[in-house]
């Protein structure tokens, strides 16, 4: 009786989230390592869902989105960045990844490959830490970064690395559980996540309060448990942000140079002017890298397609964006890897 009673609970529950506060369902392929960098799962399927886009996403077993490339292809472009690299809530034909590919193969490239190593939630100091963990197993020839408009700010607030005295150290905010996150490899438990909006809701609450501990403490000086900057690093008024993005720049370099590989920035193309659209220590590195005022290495280039992007939709980036989100739609993901193409093809084909 008592097992029934639960059930049945369960399912009135479920119920009641479906009708007052109806639940989009996705089950999670976003891990954090222990270092405290984002991640996609090793290999498998995940799902996602918004209003009525359902969107099933496929992984290598190198962490990489969709297919493993063209195993003909003797050149390897890897493409890094946040989610709109990644192509959330799209299909992989209509990423601009494999939209880049199709340019590639048009231009009649096929001998060299992009691949698509977009994790969501990312910023820009996730990616020295995630080269280190897994660049050498792609081997590539070029690193593609696609800048995004809260990079900067997640490098400040993941504290993944901290400058100290011109010297960038390895630091940390969240640790992951390890309890939770072998759970949410469980198949019962992605299960659930694919067919009930109740349990939804539950991991949400998990991913907010159990999954993931902060070390820094919301970065209190004298609780922190780890490396943290001072708290007037953190204002606009000084330095530290742009110092900290040319130090990540350097070390993903260095990364470079050691692995036989180059390194290209680019941004999204999403960089208007306006402040309150890109976040303001982003803006100030973008204007930066614009300007020339952050000197890069000979081995690295920088490319921005912003322009092209804006003239083609003037200014209007809510008519490329999927409605009630902030990532690009089919015909914004096209246009990015357009505006790319026009900004890399000479590069690239050579």
């Amino acid at each position: 009786m008592v097992l029934v009673s639960l059930v049945i609970s369960l399912f009135v529950a479920e119920l009641a989230v479906r009708i007052i506060l109806p639940q989009d369902k996705m089950v999670t392929w976003l891990e954090m390592h222990p270092d405290g960098f984002m991640m996609n799962q090793s290999g498998g399927k995940a799902f996602q869902e918004l209003g009525d886009i359902k969107i099933d996403y496929s992984f290598t077993e190198n962490r990489l989105r969709g297919k493993s490339g063209n195993s003909d292809a003797n050149k390897k472009v890897l493409a890094i960045g946040d989610s709109f690299t990644f192509g959330l809530l799209l299909e992989e034909e209509s990423s601009y990844i494999n939209l880049l590919n199709e340019h590639l193969n048009n231009a009649g490239s096929d001998s060299v490959v992009i691949l698509n190593g977009g994790v969501g939630g990312a910023g820009l100091a996730d990616w020295p830490a995630w080269l280190e963990y897994n660049g050498a197993n792609l081997d590539p020839d070029v690193i593609l970064y696609f800048m995004n408009i809260h990079d900067l700010e997640r490098a400040l607030s993941k504290n993944i690395y901290v400058l100290k005295e011109d010297s960038l150290i390895k630091s940390q905010r969240w640790k992951p559980s390890e309890a939770m996150q072998s759970l949410g490899k469980q198949n019962w438990y992605r299960w659930l996540q694919g067919k009930s909006e109740l349990f939804n809701i539950v991991v949400k609450l998990l991913w907010r309060n159990v999954y993931f501990e902060d070390l820094t403490n919301d970065f209190d000086t004298e609780s922190s448990s780890v490396l943290i900057p001072e708290m007037e690093d953190f204002s606009l008024e000084s330095d530290y942000s742009l110092s900290l993005g040319k130090a990540i720049f350097d070390k993903m370099d260095e990364w470079c140079v050691s692995n036989s590989c180059e390194l290209l920035i680019t941004t999204t193309g999403f960089f208007p002017s306006a402040d309150t659209v890109v976040s303001a220590h982003t803006l100030r590195l973008y204007n930066a890298l614009k300007e020339g005022s952050v000197e890069l290495s000979d081995n690295v280039r920088f490319f921005d397609p912003s322009k092209c992007v804006s003239s083609e939709i003037n200014s209007d980036y809510n008519s490329i964006k999927i409605p009630g989100d902030s990532h690009p739609n089919k015909q914004g993901a096209k246009l990015i890897a357009d505006c790319t193409w026009i900004e890399l093809k000479n590069y690239i084909t050579d």
